[in-house]
């Protein structure tokens, strides 16, 4: 038959029969191994071979002790996944059947009826393979082969020309080698905060769709604005029509968003361009007048329209897709501040420019089929949300998260920093390579663009830097590899980026030195200069409380240090007592950081006294510990950041309008840089995120002469005239406070303001803390700022001396009283008799305090918590702990007469005390 004749055969067919549809190919699937030692096993879709092994009883909890390096044999094996599926006349009968797998993981063969239909390589993109000529009536079989992710990773490395490294990951890290040869999430081979899990599975949805002339494939939109109105580009891609591929797409298109636009019969006569692609373009203008705009978190609102299109060919078919969309322009800001100083870094949404707070995620899980959770996702963004968040950095060694994720984000106002998937390395650059990178790219930022909280997609991380700085040792080729990052940050990832996309942002790396890059030829000659774009800092060897040893950037996206998982949630990974120690193999293990440990030791002892290591609670203790240096080292960093948002220094430094931290979550109970850890429990940091990254504060700071500098930062969009700002006294051993200075200030919208300075050691002295010399030992600064006896900001302090130096004196802190209010809120009142240090509460039930790790200057404090689900008064109060800096736990007391004679100088109310920390 010509191939005229079975147009018309099938055109008349389909103008008779239904047009097109879809069978849902998820739900119960079975897999088995090559050398069939496992056959017929259970599995699921979406899901992956590590979940499908668990859920049968093959593996244990692969998060469970050393369970990680345990399972290690099942990437080296080769995985099928294999299901039926019907077909009827119906589908028979038309002109294009398609498999469509959302995500595979990620080197496969697919096979309909034992005939391979197709391949996939790459983690991140879309496949959709014509089926029509291997279908039959009936039952059909369909089977997804996946390959060893080890010993294919392997084969791409042995393929290369010359090596592209790194080949391996630290040995501390206990990973897999050659990640940068495959599509995957580089992450999957291990990082120094996760475990190596290559797991290969369809972990996106898996479906057969079925029509006679196209269906829509995406909504892509951008929005620019003039004074008046908004316009709103829409780009609608339509799928190309199988066997007639070179062929024209029909038809009729409407869009709508209801109550505002809508457009009928568009007549659709849509050609293929030289990509391959069949797209409809249009321009739709609203006035700003019909329309509210959409906001960062903190900001405004975050209205959203829901764009529908429609497409109706001659045939019958219909296909129907939508996108919702926010009216919001920004722009990011590389102005030039003159006579050397180098180019601001900042962002303006609907024209305010705005200080960026918030984090970098990570995959939300290892494996990434969890890692769509929705109750998961939903958890977290609302975190990020109720922590003043308002912008999160998706880092590129993960995974491009799920439609939900960036739903939430449109929703809850939080920009997204969308990085590439290229993180730590260098990658290869032959022709299947880019290729595969170009359909990521397509996929991706088609699937992408419409969300309003995309702020911007940067094209790796770290990799400038890393090649410019020598990390892999590629200097001695430094032309080859300068090379290869050109064609695929450059050539390839760029260049696809703004084909697809009108006026998006786009940097090459984080960090980068943004428009200085470019003009150097896209490796900067010294990538995360301050005067420029963004950087990543991190600093283990000095100080984290000392403010002085900062850097004054533009804007930071990295930085961060580590802290362990509470004792309670560790458990959770070992019910072995003895793993539970320090120098354990067990912690050893879990501490993929180089030198991790002792680092953290370091850390802790600039500022605390740890407690000896044979004491039985060493390891409850150095958990503890590592949470504060962690909390309090992030709140001097990001409070740090922020009073330089509107200020310049003598070397024309600052203008700081970003404080990213590493990071927001994690992957295993592990010591790592989260906030909030695998179990799902807020480590100290995400309470003091809370107040760090509040929309005012009070923050102070020692200089390095000796001079307290106190500020007032705004990010309000208004002033606030005549606030009262309380700078006050308290000697460690006394609550009663020594001495308040009440200052009248104006708060500045947008701005931070120097509202005094205070010779530090001078100052103390005249309030009775001691000679000048001791002063700083004996007593610290406790801020607060209230407008007609309303407070403003939260309650902010600054330690003159270390801790381990000062005259800190043990109290008696405990729960007084826990009464219930409602089926999950209970209301808990915290005494002390002295100065308590990082006051914090713990429980095995799932929830949140309204305050944790809080310094306690007050006899009684009320706390609110709020569980996860309903609970009983006795449930709560029977695990409910209280610890302070100066526990008993950790630290036996003193006499009184020897604590008395140690602080005898600094006695000036209170007496009663029996412990004295020096």
């Amino acid at each position: 038959m010509t191939l005229i004749w079975r147009y018309l055969l099938l055109s008349i067919i389909a103008v008779k029969c239904k047009a097109g549809g879809i069978v849902d190919l998820n739900g119960q699937w079975h897999v088995r191994d090559t050398k069939r030692h496992y056959s017929d096993i259970s599995a699921t879709v979406p899901g992956g071979i590590y979940t499908d092994l668990m859920d049968n009883n093959v593996i244990g909890n692969i998060f469970y002790g050393y369970n990680d390096v345990e399972t290690n044999w099942i990437p080296e094996n080769e995985w099928t996944y294999y299901k039926n599926f019907t077909v009827n006349e119906e589908m028979l009968s038309i002109d294009n059947v398609n498999l469509v797998f959302e995500g595979l993981d990620t080197y496969a063969r697919i096979s309909v009826n034992g005939k391979r239909v197709g391949v996939s390589q790459n983690m991140f993109s879309r496949y959709v393979f014509d089926v029509k000529d291997n279908i039959k009536l009936g039952v059909n079989k369909l089977e997804v082969r996946f390959l060893s992710p080890i010993k294919t990773s392997q084969a791409m490395a042995d393929k290369q020309k010359y090596v592209v490294p790194p080949t391996c990951p630290p040995t501390e890290y206990r990973g897999a080698c050659n990640a940068n040869m495959l599509r995957k999430m580089q992450a999957s081979y291990s990082w120094d905060w996760g475990p190596s899990f290559l797991s290969v599975g369809i972990w996106k949805d898996a479906f057969v769709e079925y029509f006679n002339e196209s269906t829509i494939r995406y909504i892509g939109t951008e929005i620019s604005a003039d004074k008046d109105n908004w316009y709103l580009d829409v780009d609608v891609y339509f799928a190309p029509k199988g066997w007639l591929k070179a062929a024209r797409v029909e038809g009729t298109l409407d869009l709508d968003i209801v109550g505002l636009i809508s457009i009928k019969d568009i007549s659709l006569e849509v050609g293929e361009n030289p990509e391959g692609e069949y797209i409809y373009t249009t321009t739709v203008t609203v006035s700003k007048k019909e329309v509210n705009m959409w906001w960062p978190n903190g900001y405004g609102g975050q209205e959203l329209y829901t764009l529908w299109a429609k497409y109706k060919s001659k045939y019958g078919d219909e296909s129907t897709k939508s996108v919702r969309v926010g009216f919001r322009t920004i722009e990011l800001i590389q102005e030039s501040l003159g006579h050397g100083g180098g180019l601001n870094f900042y962002f303006k949404v609907n024209g305010l420019p705005i200080f960026m707070k918030g984090a970098n995620e990570i995959p939300l899980d290892i494996l990434p089929e969890r890692g769509q959770d929705r109750d998961l996702i939903k958890t977290l963004m609302e975190t990020v949300k109720e922590s003043h968040m308002n912008m999160l950095r998706v880092w590129g060694g993960g995974v491009y998260e799920s439609d939900y994720f960036y739903d939430l984000a449109d929703e809850y106002g939080i920009l997204i920093w969308q990085d590439f998937m290229f993180a730590n390395a260098m990658y290869p650059v032959d022709t299947d390579y880019i290729f595969n990178v170009k359909q990521e790219v397509r996929h991706q930022v088609n699937r992408l663009r419409s969300h309003p909280s995309i702020a911007l997609f940067a094209g790796n991380n770290e990799n400038e830097i890393a090649l410019r700085q020598n990390w892999y040792g590629t200097e001695p080729n430094y032309t080859v590899y300068y090379k290869d990052y050109v064609e695929l940050y450059v050539k390839t990832i760029q260049a696809e980026f703004k084909r697809i996309t009108r006026n998006r942002i786009f940097l090459f790396s984080s960090p980068s030195n943004g428009d200085v890059t470019v003009k150097e030829k896209y490796v900067a000659k010294n990538p995360g200069d301050y005067k420029y774009g963004d950087v990543h800092f991190y600093n283990y060897d000095s100080d984290p409380w000392d403010s002085t040893l900062y850097p004054v950037p533009r804007f930071t996206s990295e930085y961060g240090y580590q802290s362990l998982p509470s004792l309670n949630s560790l458990w959770q990974a070992t019910s072995n007592p003895e793993a539970l120690t320090i120098k354990s193999d067990f912690i050893d293990h879990r501490q993929h950081h180089p030198d991790g440990n002792d680092q953290l030791k370091s850390l802790i002892e600039f500022n605390l006294k740890l407690p000896d290591e044979s004491h039985k609670n060493y390891l409850k203790a150095f958990i503890y510990y590592s949470q504060i240096v962690q909390a309090v080292g992030i709140k001097m960093q990001t409070e740090h950041y922020r009073r330089y948002r509107s200020i310049l220094n003598k070397d024309r430094l600052g203008n700081t309008m970003g404080a990213l931290y590493w990071q927001l979550n994690d992957v295993w109970l592990a010591p790592t840089w989260s906030g909030t850890d695998f179990a799902g429990n807020w480590k100290m940091l995400q309470y003091f995120v809370r107040d760090f990254f509040a929309p005012d504060i009070i923050t102070g700071f020692i200089n390095d002469k000796r001079v307290l500098e106190i500020y007032v930062v705004s990010d309000s969009l208004v002033d606030v005239s005549n606030v009262t700002a309380s700078i006050t006294i308290y000697n460690w051993n006394c609550l009663n406070p020594m001495h308040t200075k009440n200052l009248l200030v104006d708060m500045k919208s947008g701005k931070s303001n120097l509202i005094k300075s205070l010779s530090t050691d001078k100052y103390l002295s005249k309030q009775r803390c001691g000679t000048i010399e001791d002063a700083k030992n004996n007593c610290f600064f406790y801020l607060s700022l209230s407008h007609n006896g309303n407070l403003l900001v939260p309650k902010n302090y600054v330690f003159p001396a270390p801790l381990k130096n000062s005259s800190l004196v043990q109290p008696k802190v405990k729960i007084e009283n826990v009464t219930q209010s409602n089926v999950n809120i209970f209301d808990i009142t915290v005494s002390t008799d002295n100065i308590a240090l990082f006051v914090w509460l713990e429980t095995d039930v799932k929830g949140k305090f309204s305050e944790n790790g809080f310094v306690l200057v007050d006899s009684r404090k009320n706390v609110r918590f709020v569980s996860e689900y309903q609970t009983s008064l006795h449930d709560l109060q029977k695990s409910l702990t209280i610890t302070n800096l100066l526990d008993e736990q950790f630290f036996y007391s003193k006499s009184v007469s020897s604590a008395m004679t140690a602080s005898i100088s600094i006695i000036v109310f209170c007496v009663g005390f029996n412990f004295v920390y020096k």
